[in-house]
């Protein structure tokens, strides 16, 4: 800035100089030493201004499942089967209440949010879900309700038994709309004697977004073998199943 200054200033005396020296001879410029000399300069400061800026940082996307606050379900029979055990197989089968599962920015959404509503900020961050059940066991234990209290019957204990074909079976009612937000159902997805967890339901890392959203309702099913005898008859039995635990598990690595 200093030499631009200077250049504006003392280019038009030199030319007016230059036009007196034309004219009326070399004492246009005046004797030599007595001309003033360019004065010197220093960079001087004007002003200082500092720049600041400030930007909201959206919260990060994250993987939340909600389900109600039920501790146990109730199997009863299928539409259409007999409510009464003779000895002859009973289909049970009961609707849990409606989970959600979602990306978003905090728990306790019920719709879905929108896209700038969270951000994962780079590529790499993303992670895709997968829903697991895993049993404390395969047995169903039976105990007669007789009028002095539940009284035991291990003669009409059954499993979860792939082998008999009567698995616990676990199916989603209702994700098959989510297939668009990237879910996508197990079908076969099973509780049994050689194998206590299953998977119900994943989402790919691929197709992960920032509100990827679904709404379901896990349906049990199971069956009271035939040809079990009562040790007590003209009562009600209770079977008690495994602990069922529900985990969202965020893979160490990103499924494909």
């Amino acid at each position: 800035m200093k030499s631009k200054l200077i250049g504006a200033v003392v280019a038009p005396i030199s030319i007016v100089g230059l036009t007196f020296a034309l004219g009326l001879g070399v004492t246009a410029f005046g004797s030599v030493g007595t001309g003033e000399q360019q004065q010197s300069q220093t960079d001087s400061i004007i002003s200082t201004l500092d720049v600041t800026t400030e930007v909201p940082v959206a919260p990060w996307c994250g993987w939340y499942v909600s389900s109600s606050d039920a501790t146990d379900i109730a199997l009863g029979p299928d539409v259409g089967q007999d409510t009464t055990y003779t000895g002859q197989q009973i289909a049970l089968t009961a609707t849990a209440d409606q989970n959600t599962a979602y990306v978003g920015p905090q728990a306790g959404l019920t719709t879905k949010g929108n896209s700038g509503d969270c951000s994962w900020f780079t590529e790499g961050n993303k992670y895709g879900a997968r829903y697991d059940v895993s049993a404390s066991g395969s047995t169903f234990a039976a105990s007669a309700l007789l009028v002095a209290g539940a009284t035991a019957d291990i003669g009409m204990n059954f499993s979860a038994n792939a082998a008999e074909t009567n698995p616990l079976k676990i199916t989603n009612t209702g994700i098959e709309s989510c297939v668009g937000d990237g879910f996508i159902a197990e079908l076969a997805a099973e509780i049994q004697d050689a194998d206590l967890t299953t998977t119900p339901w994943s989402v790919a890392t691929a197709v992960v977004e920032n509100n990827n959203f679904c709404q379901w309702a896990a349906k049990y099913e199971i069956k009271i073998p035939s040809g079990m005898s009562p040790q007590y008859g003209n009562v009600s039995y209770r079977w008690t199943g495994p602990t069922l635990t529900h985990t969202l598990v965020i893979p160490e690595t990103q499924i494909p």
